[in-house]
């Protein structure tokens, strides 16, 4: 051991004082986190069309517009069917959309929520599956608006492409067609759903316009998801249709308990084991279980920043890969790759660690016995879900403050691939979120970037060093997630929790396992609601 610092001594950048250092190995990690951040969600430049104007509050449904929205666009949605690139409504927004329709049905609430509250999103497809909530709810005129701006947002001209390739700008003007089949078959859903008509003795029937053509509710059914489904059963008043929603409505209140109830369960144990583990650290009844070496902070860092060059460098070859996207080899490949970047821990080991020190430092040590690993993975489970739950806060209302409908639809690209996985994908699926994610996440961020800043900070005493690095790690490892800013406290929240069971056990493992657990329920919740 003492070996392995001599020598990470003498390799030491020499003439480089240790501020300057840590101060080039933090401009890297920013820098490539910022980077890492930007791209997934870089605008794209053919949909840059500025600003939306804003539609009319108070715009009618004239006749006129009835007739064109009527119209069967069968060449449309013939082109929606041939072309292979159009976007599904996100989870995320159907999730919200169901809760919104379903939530007064089975609660037996009187009144409906405010037009502004049904809001989905900003993009095209969140304000048509908008539209049919809003017409569920009777607010027509505000159903028309949001069409008009999803019909703004969808306009593209194929002009705009100036010298690209002519097979691009066919399928922009496929795409294109089938959008405008889709808000046509939208208005028509909305121009047609039942009125209730109050005759004077007191009764009332429902009214109803002429309904959409059996290709536009297929269409609306493919690209809108439950809300298509939803439009079709309600509209067309099928009494089999009706009865599969209501079934499937059922089905999706009671997984949604069932999640509720576990959630919060052990979010309370959570609590309990949270401020159990606050006195007794406060009584000196447990303490930090860290190792610590001399001038390791600095080499951790580096083999941290080596590990995101790494992972960021492979990701980016693949894509040049000639691989179907929807092959399953792709789910293969990902996993291979996460192992694959765990190679920058040779980093450490150029640079003078033992493999014994480096075991130490990044928490890959484990001789406390089966049931210690089981009931230390246990308390760290729950423990990091109070704080998920108050990072969930936090995203709520910051959303709030700054007027963020949905939370700007907060989805992973799992949670994209389930609704039409197979079996063999979702096998895949599980064995990427469930081990090979939390495996490498845990080394490389709770190990490697966590003991980092721990080695680093050790002079600022135990609580100060380890609030600070849970705080930074846990920052940086929900940026990088690709959920977006609004649900990145909530990520945040679970790496802190994870961060703890680091400090108190002193290895990865009862983190690493727990870590497992949580991505297998999120997702096993995400596949029983939206393959259901």
């Amino acid at each position: 051991m003492a070996e392995g610092s001599r020598r990470a001594k003498t390799r030491y950048c020499a003439g480089m004082q240790r501020f300057l250092h840590a101060v080039a190995i933090w401009v890297l990690i920013l820098g490539i986190a910022g980077v890492s951040m930007y791209v997934p969600h870089r605008p794209d430049p053919k949909n840059s069309e500025g600003d939306l104007a804003q539609a009319d509050t108070q715009s009618e449904l004239a006749s006129a517009d009835d007739a064109h929205a009527m119209k069967p666009d069968t060449e449309e949605a013939k082109g929606e069917s041939e072309a292979i690139h159009q976007e599904n409504v996100s989870s995320a927004t159907e999730l919200r959309g169901r809760l919104l329709v379903v939530l007064p049905s089975m609660t037996g609430a009187g009144t409906g929520p405010l037009a502004k509250d049904v809001i989905l999103g900003d993009e095209p497809l969140d304000r048509l599956a908008s539209a049919i909530v809003l017409a569920s709810f009777g607010m027509k005129a505000e159903a028309a608006q949001q069409i008009d701006l999803a019909a703004k947002s969808f306009a593209v001209d194929v002009g705009d492409l100036g010298g690209a390739a002519s097979d691009n700008k066919n399928v922009l003007a496929s795409d294109k067609a089938s959008d405008k089949a889709l808000v046509n078959a939208t208005r028509a859903a909305v121009i047609a759903w039942p009125e209730m008509i109050e005759a004077a003795d007191g009764t009332g029937t429902f009214k109803q316009k002429p309904q959409p053509t059996k290709e536009q509710f297929e269409l609306l059914q493919q690209r809108l998801g439950w809300f298509g489904t939803f439009a079709h059963a309600k509209i067309s008043a099928d009494e089999h249709a009706l009865s599969e929603l209501q079934e499937s409505d059922l089905v999706f209140m009671l997984v949604l308990g069932v999640a509720a109830t576990w959630f919060m369960g052990f979010g309370a144990c959570g609590i309990v084991a949270l401020i159990t583990l606050i006195v007794m650290g406060l009584t000196r009844k447990i303490g930090s279980a860290i190792t610590s070496h001399a001038n390791t902070s600095l080499i951790l860092g580096e083999t941290f920043v080596a590990w995101f060059v790494l992972f960021l460098g492979l990701q980016f070859a693949a894509m040049l890969v000639p691989m179907d996207p929807e092959s399953p080899l792709r789910l293969v490949m990902s996993g291979a790759l996460m192992f694959a970047a765990l190679g920058a821990l040779t980093w450490a080991r150029w640079r003078g660690l033992s493999m014994g020190a480096l075991m130490d430092l990044t928490g890959l040590r484990w001789n406390q016995g089966f049931f210690q690993l089981l009931w230390k993975t246990a308390i760290s489970y729950v423990a990091a879900l109070p704080l998920m739950g108050l990072g969930l806060l936090i995203g709520l209302g910051m959303g709030w403050f700054f007027d963020v409908p949905n939370l700007g639809n907060p989805t992973h690209p799992i949670q994209e691939l389930i609704d039409k996985a197979n079996h063999l994908e979702l096998f895949l699926l599980f064995a990427l979120a469930c081990v090979a994610a939390p495996i490498t996440e845990e080394i490389i961020f709770r190990g490697v970037l966590y003991g980092h800043l721990r080695q680093g900070t050790s002079k600022w005493g135990v609580l100060a060093s380890m609030i600070f690095s849970m705080v930074i790690s846990g920052t940086i490892f929900a940026g990088i997630h690709p959920q977006g800013a609004f649900v990145a406290p909530a990520l945040a929240g679970l790496a802190c929790g994870f961060c703890i069971t680091r400090e108190w056990s002193g290895s990865v493992f009862p983190g690493m396992i727990a870590h497992g657990i949580q991505n297998a329920t999120v997702l096993a919740l995400n596949v029983v609601l939206f393959q259901m």
